[in-house]
């Protein structure tokens, strides 16, 4: 299987960006995201009645309209064809966005697992520095077969889900020439919102912290049935009921417990094994520290459209801590989850209406607590081994209807750049009733993470 570039151009805005809003000022909330690149990547077989002669000339025609498209919905999200300045603005000069097309020596089907599906990604974006400094990259990925994947590499300094599947679906909607009331524009409330600390002001982001970045970092795909999460959320709900504990768990509570109960499973394992080897007597705590991703768009007063442009995001922190020591009484399965699912929901609750007026404010010692809750670095610490995670939920995000004019896709990737460890993203399945569980850990952290039957009790499959 081959992957070759066969040309790479520059797309520019169809309307060039008036004077006025050449300067798109920053948000505190992306001030406090580094420039990394997150990559989806969304599969389009070759339609029933396409014929082999024609495959080349087909692509051709579909890669002209992307482009075309592409350089219309620029127009609207004009801030993504700039290159940011000193962590303050972006200069709105339409320096455009790359845009690649890559032949694929090989069938679509042969490209569809998270082993080899990194290869479409436009690789310069992950490997060269300068790329840092564009907010998008396309790669349109033409199969022998007559199927195309399109790689959309987005970058999270100013680009969360919403303001990504925002942008995907309004490229898909214009390129199949959709009614305008059909195409999704993007609002620009955030820095009036969240005003970004001043040019001299110590940000912290994550962008080198060992906490997120790993050696041998794989991916992989567990998928969960509807039936296999209805009857783990009602377990949950029964001991819950019966504790006098209301509210039903959703879906995403449901798996994100469960998976981070295998984390952290993972982790004690893993330190217990080091320990046998050690000359320790004293046996380390594991402190696992789940941050959430809670979109901040529903949580203000008035709430923000899901169109608004920007990071609108927060991490709620959750906290769990057990020690290694298998002999000590340990509570069941489900109470377990229970228990992370209250931890989750407490850290979500912490993002109220004094929380979101500390980070109007700039507060600085409030994000500098923020920071520590959520962000400490591996290793020993206090006779702890701390362990950082990362839950994102994806849910109800339409990926799978996304039509460029030929089709929904067969198959969407994620977080498919193997770069950061303990991250765990939902999205649905594409059957629309069952959910994938997009995981990363390192090597020898996933190997153990497979073998939790606490968590393959309730897989479907594994890719």
């Amino acid at each position: 299987m081959k992957v070759q570039v066969i040309s790479r151009e520059i797309i520019k805005p169809s309307v060039p960006t008036p004077p006025h809003l050449k300067n798109f000022k920053l948000s505190l909330l992306d001030q406090l995201l580094p420039p990394s690149y997150v990559p989806i990547i969304l599969f389009y077989p070759a339609s029933a009645d396409h014929e082999p002669i024609n495959t080349i000339c087909l692509q051709s025609s579909k890669s002209e309209l992307l482009k075309k498209s592409l350089s219309e919905t620029l127009t609207q999200f004009y801030p993504v064809t700039g290159r940011i300045k000193d962590n303050v603005l972006i200069d709105c000069n339409d320096q455009g966005v790359d845009y690649i097309e890559a032949k694929v020596d090989g069938l679509m089907s042969d490209f569809m697992s998270v082993d080899v599906v990194h290869q479409l990604h436009p690789s310069h974006i992950m490997l060269d520095d300068v790329a840092k400094e564009a907010q998008l990259a396309v790669q349109v990925n033409m199969f022998d077969c007559g199927g195309v994947a399109i790689s959309i590499s987005t970058s999270h300094k100013i680009i969360d889900g919403c303001t990504a599947i925002t942008f995907i679906c309004s490229w898909a909607a214009t390129t199949r020439e959709a009614p305008k009331q059909e195409i999704m524009y993007p609002t620009f409330d955030s820095a009036d919102i969240f005003p970004a600390l001043p040019p001299g002001v110590q940000v912290s982001t994550l962008e080198s912290d060992d906490s997120i970045h790993g050696e041998n970092v794989v991916t992989k795909v567990f998928v969960f049935t509807a039936s296999k999460i209805a009857a783990l959320r009602a377990r949950i709900s029964e001991l819950r009921s019966s504790s006098g504990l209301s509210k039903y768990p959703t879906r995403a509570e449901a798996l994100s417990a469960l998976i981070w109960k295998s984390f952290i499973n993972t982790s004690r394992v893993k330190a217990s094994r080091n320990h046998a080897l050690s000359a320790a007597s004293t046996k380390p705590i594991i402190r696992s520290i789940a941050n959430y991703a809670v979109n901040l768009r529903t949580r203000l007063n008035p709430p923000l459209p899901q169109v608004s442009f920007g990071n609108i995001i927060m991490d709620a922190t959750a906290e769990s801590t057990t020690t290694i020591d298998h002999e000590e009484a340990t509570p069941g399965f489900i109470e377990t989850l229970d228990r992370l699912i209250s931890e989750l929901r407490l850290g979500i609750s912490k993002i109220n209406d004094d929380y979101i007026r500390k980070l109007q404010e700039g507060d600085v010692e409030f994000l500098k607590s923020l920071d520590k809750a959520s962000h400490q670095p591996n290793g020993q610490k206090n006779g702890e081994k701390v362990q950082i995670c990362w839950i994102s939920s994806l849910c109800r995000f339409p990926f799978y209807e996304i039509d460029f004019g030929w089709g929904k896709p067969s198959w969407v990737a994620l977080n498919t750049n193997g770069e950061y460890k303990n991250s765990l993203f939902l999205m649905d399945a594409k059957c629309g009733t069952g959910i994938e569980a997009w995981v990363s850990l390192e090597k020898e952290d996933m190997a153990l993470f497979e073998e939790d039957q606490d968590l393959l009790q309730y897989v479907k499959t594994i890719n």
